[in-house]
C-alpha cells in the first residue's frame, strides 16, 4: 500500500523532532518524545498479549495518552474500536453487540464498572495504561491496505449507530484530503475538538491543542475560558463543531489576531450562524465542510460565499462546490434499499428537483463492520464501485450543492417537498427564537421552537406569522434535543419522542 497513518506520523517526527506535537491542559509533548512513547507503548501492549487483528475498545478521553495508545495499537496491527467520550452505557453496549471485543483499555474507574455490567464482564482483558512506561524500541508490523485500522460509530440519531470500518488505506486517503483542506503548516497551533481530525494533524508537524471541556455536557461550555486559552496560546487554526465556534463568537470580537483558519462541520451552518462567526473572526478564512462519518469532506464553502449569495436559502442551504475527487448523483428519494438493474441509474438518477445525495470516492467509506443490514440500507453497488447514500436531500445548481435536510424529515405535499432546512433558517433569523424546526408527527405539522431568554411565545408567534410558515400546532420547548456528538444539529428521533 502507499502509506498508513503510523508511517505519516513517524515521518513527521523525524522531520520535526523538537516541534510540540500535542498540548493538553498543562501537559505537552514533542514529536520526538511522542514517537518514543508510542514505541514503548507498543512493547507494553505486546506483553499484554495484544496482537495483529485484535479488536481493542479504547475508552480514553481526548488526551496525549489517547493518541499514544491509538498510534501504538495501529503500529501493532490491532483494530482500534473507538467510542466517543460522551457515550453512555446504552451506546457502549450497542457497540459491543456489533463488534466482538477482545480487550478494553480505559481509565481505572471505567474498568471497575466493566466488571459490574454483564455485557462487559465477558471481555477477558481489561486494563488501564500506566502513566510511565520504560523506554523501548519496536519493529513495526506490515499492514495491508484492506486491513481494518479503526472502527468508529455514527451518532445513531436517526437509528442504531452503524460501525464504520476504516481501513489503513481509507485513513491514508482521508488524511491526504483533509491535509489539503486544513492546510496546516509545521508552525501552526491547532485547537481541535474532533478526535479523528487531531490524528491527521499529527502527520503535519503542527501542534494539536486538545480543547479542554466536558464533552458530555457541551451546554455547560465556558466559552470565555476557551477563547482566552486560544488567545494565550496564539492559536492559528480552529477546527471544531459549529456549536463550539459559535459560542466563542458570542463572547469575542476580533479576539484572536493569530487566527488564520476556522474549519467546522458535522452539522449545518445557517447564514445567521455564519454571520455571527464571520463578524467575530473577520480576518480568518472561515470554512464549512459538508460530510459525514462515511464521507468527509464531500464539499466545502467559505462563510463569505455563503453570506454573499445564499442568505435567503431560496435553493436550500448552500454547501459549496463538491470536492474534485468525489463523484456524486442526486437520486429519487426512497426509504427502501437501492439496487441497480441492467439499465444502471436510469430508474433512480434525477436531472432536476430534490433528491437524495449519493457519493463515491477514495475517501468515501465503502463498508460497515459486521452489518449486512447497514450495508444494504446505506450503500449502492455499481459493478466494482460502491456508492454511499448520505441520507441528505438536496439539489445541484450553478455548480454548487444545496441541502434541504434529512430525507426522512422532508415533508411531502401533493406537488412538492417542504424543506425543514428552509424553515429552520427562517426561524434562526427571528430575534425571539434560538432554535426550531417543522416536523410532521402523525398527521400534524408541528412547529417546534426554543425561545431566546426574555422572549415569550406570543412574541415569537407574531414573528412567525410574518414569514408565512404553514403549521398545525406550535410547541415551545425548554430545549430542543441536539445530537450528542457536536451539539449542533437537531436530534429528530428524540424530538419525536418528546412529542409522543
Amino acid at each position: 500500500m502507499k502509506k498508513n497513518i503510523v508511517e505519516i506520523f513517524f515521518e513527521a517526527a523525524e522531520r520535526y523532532p523538537q516541534n510540540i506535537a500535542m498540548v493538553h491542559k498543562n501537559d505537552r509533548i514533542s514529536y520526538q518524545d511522542l514517537a518514543s512513547k508510542v514505541e514503548s507503548c507498543c512493547v507494553y501492549l505486546e506483553k499484554k498479549g495484544i496482537k495483529k487483528g485484535d479488536k481493542i475498545m479504547v475508552f480514553i478521553p481526548m488526551s496525549i495518552q489517547l493518541y499514544t495508545t491509538v498510534l501504538a495499537l495501529f503500529s501493532l496491527g490491532a483494530i482500534v474500536v473507538f467510542v466517543d467520550e460522551w457515550s453512555n452505557r446504552s451506546r457502549l453496549e450497542k457497540a459491543i453487540k456489533v463488534v466482538d471485543i477482545d480487550s478494553i483499555i480505559a481509565p481505572p474507574k471505567f474498568i471497575w464498572l466493566a466488571y459490574i455490567l454483564p455485557s462487559f464482564r465477558k471481555i477477558k482483558r481489561k486494563f488501564s495504561m500506566p502513566k510511565n512506561i520504560s523506554s523501548s524500541s519496536f519493529s513495526f508490523r506490515q499492514m495491508q491496505k484492506d486491513d481494518t485500522a479503526l472502527i468508529t460509530f455514527t451518532t445513531g440519531s436517526t437509528g442504531v449507530p452503524k460501525a464504520a470500518d476504516r481501513t489503513h488505506q481509507f485513513l491514508w486517503e482521508q488524511f491526504r484530503i483533509l491535509k489539503d483542506e486544513i492546510a496546516a503548516q509545521e508552525n501552526d497551533k491547532c485547537l481541535i475538538t474532533l478526535p479523528i481530525v487531531l490524528l491527521s494533524i499529527l502527520g503535519t508537524g503542527a501542534t494539536g491543542y486538545v480543547a479542554d471541556f466536558n464533552q458530555k455536557k457541551p451546554h455547560k461550555l465556558n466559552a470565555a475560558k476557551q477563547l482566552q486559552f486560544a488567545k494565550d496560546h496564539h492559536i492559528s487554526l480552529l477546527i471544531a463543531s459549529p456549536f463550539y465556534i459559535e459560542e466563542l463568537a458570542k463572547v469575542g470580537q476580533d479576539a484572536l489576531p493569530s487566527l488564520k483558519t476556522i474549519l467546522t462541520g458535522g452539522a449545518p451552518v445557517f447564514p445567521a450562524s455564519a454571520k455571527r462567526i464571520q463578524s467575530s473572526f473577520p480576518f480568518s478564512r472561515n470554512v464549512v465542510a459538508y460530510g459525514s462519518t462515511e464521507a468527509e469532506p464531500i464539499s466545502t464553502i467559505n462563510m463569505k460565499t455563503l453570506l454573499g449569495d445564499h442568505e435567503q436559502l431560496t435553493n436550500g442551504l448552500c454547501v459549496g462546490k463538491v470536492h474534485p475527487e468525489v463523484q456524486f448523483k442526486i437520486i429519487r428519494i426512497t426509504s427502501e434499499p437501492v439496487e441497480l438493474c441492467s439499465q444502471g441509474w436510469v430508474k433512480w438518477e434525477l436531472n432536476s428537483g430534490i433528491g437524495e445525495i449519493v457519493v463515491t470516492g477514495p475517501h468515501v467509506l465503502d463498508q460497515y463492520y459486521n452489518s449486512e443490514k447497514a450495508f444494504k440500507e446505506n450503500k449502492i453497488v455499481d459493478g466494482s464501485t460502491t456508492w454511499h447514500r448520505t441520507g441528505d436531500s438536496g439539489i445541484f445548481k450553478d455548480g454548487k450543492l444545496f441541502l434541504h435536510g434529512r430525507c426522512a424529515q422532508l415533508i411531502q405535499t401533493k406537488d412538492r417537498y417542504i424543506s425543514p432546512f428552509i424553515i429552520e433558517n427562517q426561524l434562526q433569523e427571528m430575534n425571539e427564537i434560538a432554535f426550531g424546526t417543522l416536523i410532521k408527527h402523525h398527521d400534524d405539522l408541528i412547529l417546534c421552537i426554543e425561545l431566546h431568554d426574555g422572549f415569550t411565545e406570543k412574541e415569537a408567534k407574531a414573528s412567525i406569522q410574518q414569514h408565512d410558515i404553514l403549521y398545525d400546532q406550535l410547541k415551545t420547548l425548554n430545549k430542543i434535543p441536539r445530537d450528542p456528538r457536536h451539539y449542533s444539529k437537531i436530534d429528530y428521533g428524540k424530538l419525536r419522542q418528546l412529542l409522543s
